[in-house]
């Protein structure tokens, strides 16, 4: 596997793993009704965040270039 073709595979994991992220958070947030609010907001919050970050060294990483 070559360099470039390493680096493309990442990138797709990394934005396969943003998706799920994102997803996971607001799954969370609506659907686990049976964990208090505010712990659920956290939870929530916490893979929100996660994925901004994943989001902003993607972006990072691709602008050194």
């Amino acid at each position: 596997m070559t360099a470039p073709e390493k680096i493309a595979r990442q990138k797709r994991i990394l934005k396969i793993m943003i998706a799920v992220l994102a997803l996971g958070g607001l799954a969370i947030a609506a659907l686990a009704t049976r964990v208090p609010l505010p712990l659920r907001l956290f939870l929530a919050a916490t893979d929100l965040v996660a994925a901004a970050f994943f989001t902003v060294a993607i972006h990072q990483a691709s602008a050194k270039k």
